[in-house]
Formats: structure tokens, C-alpha cells, sequence
């Protein structure tokens, strides 16, 4: 129940968060006009196309290294992002690009991930419950963001948000099980 509370509230706080306030992060990264109307759309198409990704590979990675390297190159794109939050708006929309479709493994493994690794006995009440805590946090990341932009700016807000990536990945690199070749009832008595 840690991993997978942890692992979806580590996946959804940064995309609820950046989501919700997409217009306002934007323009806190210089993204003004046509640009953020843009890169708006941009961000949002390639979070499909990750997902769409993500699809695919599931079966060809398995869920293990998937989530370990949504985690870990979505992370590296949101640090990137407070590393260099003032550059130029092709590098901004190139990063932020980049986190989208890189999270589109953690995302797409919500769906999947929690259903295998429960015992059919308690898959329901589980699932229901790891939903339940990870909406609780992204809740708390969507609140926090406007304050933390408006206190810290955006290079801190995007530390902040790499930092939640960063420890989904460690959490899922030392807990994560591989699925990928077991059944249901196999997967549910994985340690």
C-alpha cells in the first residue's frame, strides 16, 4: 500500500499541479501571447503522445523500468526546467515537452501497476484506497503551487516538483515489483 500511494501521488502531484496552473507556470517561464497559447496545446498533445508511448511499452519494458525511468527522466526535465526557467522559449517548451511525454509511463502504469500487484481479495478496497491518498496529495500539490510560485517563483517551485519525481523514483526503485510475465494471482503475492 506504501509503493502504491507513493508512487501515484508522486506521479500526479506535478502533473495536477503544473496542469491546473498551466497558464500562470507558463507565463512565470517567460511564455507570454502566442507562445504560451502554444505551448499550452504543445505540453498537452505530448502528454497524449507519452501516455500513447507508455501503451505500447508496457509490455515490451515491463512495469518495473518503466516506472523507474518515467520517474528519473521526467524528474531530470523538471529540474532542467528550474535549472534554466529564464531561457529561451523553444528550451522551455523543449523540457516541459520532454516532461510530458516522459511521465506519460508513471501515468499509464496508475491504471495498470496497483491492480496487478494486489491479492484479488483486497484488489478493490486497495486500489480505492491508494486512489484515495494519491488525490489527498495531488490536492495539497495543487494548492501549494500558486503559493509557492507567488512566495519562491518558479525555479523553486520546479526544484519542489523534481524533488517529488525524485523521490517517486526512489521509492518505486527500492519497492517496485516486476509483473510483467505473472498472472493475476502471482503478481498479487509478490512481496
Amino acid at each position: 500500500m506504501f509503493f502504491v500511494s507513493t508512487f501515484w501521488t508522486c506521479s500526479v502531484i506535478p502533473v495536477f499541479a503544473v496542469y491546473a496552473f498551466a497558464p500562470k507556470v507558463l507565463l512565470a517561464l517567460n511564455l507570454r501571447g502566442e507562445w504560451a497559447s502554444f505551448g499550452s496545446i504543445a505540453i498537452t498533445f505530448l502528454f497524449v503522445v507519452g501516455c500513447i508511448i507508455a501503451t505500447q511499452l508496457i509490455n515490451v519494458m515491463g512495469r518495473r523500468p518503466m516506472l523507474i525511468y518515467s520517474f528519473l527522466l521526467s524528474g531530470i526535465a523538471l529540474f532542467l526546467l528550474g535549472m534554466f526557467y529564464n531561457s529561451s522559449e523553444i528550451v522551455i517548451l523543449i523540457l516541459f515537452g520532454a516532461y510530458a511525454v516522459f511521465i506519460g509511463g508513471a501515468q499509464v502504469l496508475q491504471l495498470v501497476y496497483p491492480n496487478e500487484i494486489f491479492p484479488t481479495e483486497i484488489r478493490a478496497t486497495a486500489v480505492g484506497i491508494g486512489t484515495s491518498l494519491s488525490r489527498i496529495g495531488a490536492a495539497i500539490g495543487t494548492y501549494l503551487v500558486p503559493l509557492s510560485l507567488d512566495k519562491f517563483g518558479i525555479s523553486d517551485t520546479m526544484y519542489a516538483a523534481a524533488a517529488v519525481t525524485f523521490f517517486g523514483l526512489i521509492v518505486s526503485y527500492f519497492l517496485a515489483t516486476e509483473t510483467k510475465h505473472l498472472n493475476l494471482n502471482e503478481a498479487g503475492v509478490l512481496d
